[in-house]
């Protein structure tokens, strides 16, 4: 996956996403949770049992069959919230986090659910990460990259048994599939990091809708499931 905040303009902040993975039906799901924030989430109906096949006769199955629909909302994997939060993640090989018999556990994906449920600022989307130990079983591991319209961004990672938080130094952020955090000196890691890097570092991080459709397309591969930009000022997506 490739993820990337292009905080440059103030008034036109965007997050891009390429979701890089096996074949996936998408849902583009709509959230207006009770006492929360209302959010737009896209979920791999794959995770909750459904094939093509099934989804394309989805009105034909019974009631009993469409069940796992409900479950959705549980599982995003990319999102944004009404107070233009926005939140992904990237598979990374071998996240490790101690255990903190304190905190209750929480699911990989089931934690951005609550991050976009709750939180209006990267500041709250870390007091919130922080609150729970991880749950990466049944699935890969993984690091989060979280924006928000204010400028601020921040890649949160487990690494050596603790949570580690990498925020913005510049008007961007970005993270593909390895840890920042154990290897932010070494060059040359991944051709996608590098391309996103040298793409913020002309712009200053301020790329218009047409420029983060581009880069995407640069960056996608034969995986790539789905590309989703989201407008953190004025809450426009495209997918």
């Amino acid at each position: 996956c490739s993820l990337f905040a292009a905080l440059g303009d103030k008034q036109d902040a965007k997050f891009g996403r390429n979701f890089d993975w096996e074949h996936s039906p998408a849902l583009l799901l709509f959230s207006a949770p009770p006492g929360r924030f209302a959010s737009v989430t896209m979920v791999d109906l794959s995770y909750l049992g459904f094939s093509d096949q099934e989804l394309g006769r989805l009105y034909e199955l019974e009631l009993i069959e469409r069940i796992p629909l409900l479950n959705a909302s549980s599982w995003p994997f990319d999102g944004m919230n009404e107070r233009g939060l926005a939140i992904g993640m990237a598979a990374v090989p071998g996240s490790d986090l101690a255990i903190d018999p304190q905190k209750p556990g929480i699911g990989s994906l089931e934690n951005k659910r609550q991050v976009l449920d709750h939180a209006a600022d990267i500041g709250e989307a870390v007091k919130i990460m922080e609150s729970y130990n991880i749950d990466f079983r049944g699935g890969p591991d993984l690091h989060y990259l979280i924006a928000d319209k204010f400028g601020a961004a921040v890649l949160v990672e487990y690494v050596d048994g603790s949570m580690q938080t990498i925020l913005n130094n510049e008007p961007w952020h970005l993270a593909t599939n390895y840890h920042v955090s154990a290897y932010v000196q070494q060059q040359g890691h991944c051709a996608r990091y590098e391309k996103i890097s040298e793409t913020m570092l002309a712009s200053a991080g301020n790329l218009d809708t047409t420029a983060v459709q581009r880069l995407l397309a640069g960056v996608s591969q034969s995986s790539t499931q789905w590309s989703i930009i989201y407008n953190l000022d004025n809450g426009v997506i495209q997918v």
